[in-house]
């Protein structure tokens, strides 16, 4: 694990999915005059029961704290310590009994799109999502936000990716590169031990990764889309893969 990240979290839901599923906060802030809907009782029932400490403070104090245009009175300050070594990563899913399932974001550059990639990965059980190195830190409040917390609790791997493939394909993780001009994904085998190359927006997947894939799926599609959002793209071929590790299951 690296250096901490401080992240101020102000979605109730968000709150709600990290402290359900055992995250740790230094603080959390509570408006002294907040109403007591269902979901802010949870959440202080969740932090008291975790030793979290809960500040009330006056609204005015909030809101000159909050950094979006939200209006919820409950914030949260997380240290995020969400970044893992692909080493390590992959003894956690070994000593688990996992197959390996993992996400590689080639470039993918939109917040929203990050986001909505990860909220599925973890719906889904991806292990793992490797990126490049950024001086950005892709566990932010926007992409806790939008991810419903997801984006603190999938594991990320920052790395070069022409190393993090070198190492995949030592441990015989299948690299698996979603491109327009692969096989059709309902004719692909996505069992087993995968990673998934996902490329930016614009430009796609790099053809040094291409280059590297051990195979390319595509989505077919009518004439006249050439493509379409990387984040659905991403979730249709999580779901297959999914549903082919149940489906030849039974």
């Amino acid at each position: 694990m690296s250096n901490p990240n401080t992240v101020q979290i102000e979605s109730k839901n968000a709150l709600l999915e990290l402290l359900r599923g055992g995250t740790q906060f230094e603080r959390i802030y509570i408006a002294s005059n907040a109403f007591k809907d269902p979901k802010t009782r949870e959440i202080i029932k969740l932090a008291g029961d975790s030793g979290i400490p809960v500040i009330k403070v006056p609204r005015k104090t909030l809101d000159r704290k909050t950094r979006t245009a939200s209006s919820e009175s409950v914030v949260g300050i997380m240290i995020s310590q969400n970044s893992w070594d692909l080493d390590d990563l992959l003894d956690q899913i070994y000593e688990n009994n996992k197959i390996p399932f993992l996400l590689i974001l080639d470039g993918i550059k939109y917040t929203q799109n990050i986001a909505a990639i990860m909220r599925t990965a973890f719906a889904v059980g991806v292990n793992g999502i490797i990126v490049s190195p950024s001086k950005k830190s892709l566990v932010t409040d926007e992409t806790i936000r939008i991810s419903m917390g997801a984006a603190e609790r999938i594991p990320l791997v920052e790395m070069n990716l022409f190393e993090a493939v070198k190492k995949l394909k030592e441990e015989d993780i299948k690299l698996c590169a979603i491109h327009m001009d692969g096989q059709p994904y309902f004719h692909s085998k996505l069992k087993g031990s995968i990673a998934l190359i996902l490329g930016a927006e614009d430009v796609g997947i790099s053809t040094g990764m291409l280059e590297r894939s051990d195979m390319k799926v595509s989505i077919p599609m009518n004439k006249g889309i050439g493509s379409l959002n990387v984040s659905v793209s991403a979730a249709i071929l999580m779901y297959e893969k999914l549903r082919q590790e149940v489906t030849l299951k039974e």
